[in-house]
């Protein structure tokens, strides 16, 4: 994301007003929204622009300017009605990337059917997550970024100790991609298909979740 890129954020609650100071920290334009006056006011120095203005009020959302912004993050997963409205006006006012939170798969359903390209759940990841490290899985931490796809690590299992990439077809046999692993303290960025797995090692994946669930299924088979 370029740092021209110009943001608005609907909902100055926790998820959105921690939201908007990084992205404003990273460098972009962030205009943050909330019918919250005292809030808004709070924020106002840690934003690019913090506007008082009530969703439900068609009116005073044209008069922000909606259209001017490349990515619309509506974070209000509590108030379902204001959630639908943030949606619907970043849809109709063509904003090319819109981002919803959602608080139920219910309301989740609703926004993509409404025009949001991407759903999150800030409480369920974070619940997932940590639910993964307490039990001790082997894969140990998911990030999502999709719907569709995840970042996730995962202990190097007996089969591949020994073999790298090349000679594993790790790619093409578990449709996932190695962008990183952890070694003895250090962290490893990109390696080569001549990387050689050892015993220990926490390999950093990329694919499907689909393909991720599976090769959990496999790792955990072999533990």
């Amino acid at each position: 994301m370029h740092t021209n890129t110009n943001v608005i954020v609907f909902g100055a609650g926790r998820f959105g007003s921690a939201l908007a100071q990084k992205l404003f920290k990273e460098g972009l334009e962030v205009m943050l929204v909330d019918k919250d006056y005292e809030r808004i006011q709070d924020l106002a120095n840690l934003v690019t622009s913090a506007v008082q203005c009530d969703l439900n009020d068609e009116k005073a959302v044209a008069e922000l300017g909606i259209n001017n912004f490349d990515v619309a993050v509506v974070a209000i997963g509590s108030d379902l009605e204001a959630s639908i409205m943030g949606t619907l006006a970043a849809k109709e006012h063509e904003i090319p990337r819109i981002i919803a939170k959602a608080s139920s798969f219910t309301q989740a359903n609703i926004l993509k059917k409404l025009g949001a390209d991407q759903v999150v759940f800030p409480e369920l990841e974070m619940g997932e997550r940590l639910a993964l490290s307490i039990a001790g899985s082997s894969i140990t931490d998911y990030i999502s970024f999709s719907d569709e796809y995840t970042i996730f690590e995962l202990k190097s299992i007996k089969p591949w100790w020994g073999k790298n990439l090349a000679e594993l077809n790790f790619h093409y046999k578990y449709k996932m991609n190695v962008i990183a692993y952890h070694r003895d303290g250090s962290t490893i960025i990109a390696p080569m298909a001549d990387y050689t797995i050892e015993k220990g090692d926490t390999l950093v994946l990329i694919g499907s979740t689909e393909d991720a669930a599976k090769l959990e299924q496999i790792a955990n088979k072999m533990l």
